[in-house]
């Protein structure tokens, strides 16, 4: 799912041509409570991968297509998506933007692409390609820690009103992330990355909810993408596992 947030934001980007203050940490009081100790990376993703459905639920999966919606209220635009997925690692994202055209983005399993009526057919490389390898990883949710050089706790924080464990995650290409994980229920509820584009890096906020089981996999139905130039909503209205997906799909775009 995260993929079809970032494939939604670069497609939007085509179409549109204060610190906060230190402030001191008040004395412990004497009675005060030692922290509780924060659980290990290994422990947070062992939790996300069980409060997902569980590797063997997961492992049973070898397709998913996708539909929905999104919608940039603050400027009027609204649209929809599909997607298609493949084990172990293909995929692709269609987005049709009023006015605008249709824009793909297309992962074979070794090469990426990016197509859209401004630009053109764009071949990836690079810090995009090496973030398409990770997305386009069928089983990302298991596979977590072979994306990832590093992956450090760093601490608690609010999301909305849950409680989510931050965890700083070093890929081996590219610039890191950041990744909450609900403290109650385990999922990743937020996800702080910086992508490049063909305008620079981006600073992509995403955040998941409205989780829902499917075919006994825990999925995001809901969506939510801040950068910088607008926020977007976005709903999933289809999803659909293991139907037959040609392979056609994941061919490189027409000019």
């Amino acid at each position: 799912m995260k993929k079809i947030v970032l494939m939604l934001v670069f497609a939007l980007m085509a179409t549109l041509s204060v610190a906060a203050q230190e402030k001191k940490a008040d004395a412990p009081k004497a009675d005060a409570k030692p922290a509780a100790a924060l659980p290990s990376a290994d422990e947070i993703l062992d939790k996300y991968v069980k409060a997902s459905g569980g590797k063997e639920a997961i492992q049973k999966l070898t397709s998913r297509t996708a539909k929905g919606t999104f919608e940039i209220e603050s400027m009027g635009i609204s649209g929809g998506f599909q997607s298609f997925a493949k084990a172990p690692n293909k995929s692709a994202t269609i987005v049709d933007i009023p006015g605008f055209g249709t824009v793909q983005q297309v992962f074979d399993g070794t090469k990426a692409w990016d197509s859209n009526p401004q630009t053109g057919l764009r071949e990836l490389a690079g810090a995009e390609l090496a973030a398409q390898k990770r997305d386009g990883d069928f089983y990302q949710t298991i596979n977590m820690k072979s994306h990832y050089s590093k992956l450090t706790v760093k601490g608690k924080e609010k999301v909305g009103t849950a409680e989510a464990y931050v965890v700083e995650a070093v890929p081996m290409e590219g610039s890191p992330e950041k990744l909450y994980f609900d403290v109650a229920t385990g999922l990743l509820i937020r996800t702080d990355t910086e992508r490049e584009s063909p305008d620079g890096k981006m600073a992509i906020e995403a955040y998941m909810s409205d989780y829902k089981m499917v075919d006994g996999v825990n999925i995001p139905h809901t969506l939510k993408q801040v950068t910088p130039m607008f926020s977007m909503s976005i709903k999933m209205t289809e999803i659909k596992h293991n139907a037959p997906v040609e392979d056609v799909k994941f061919n490189k775009p027409a000019n």
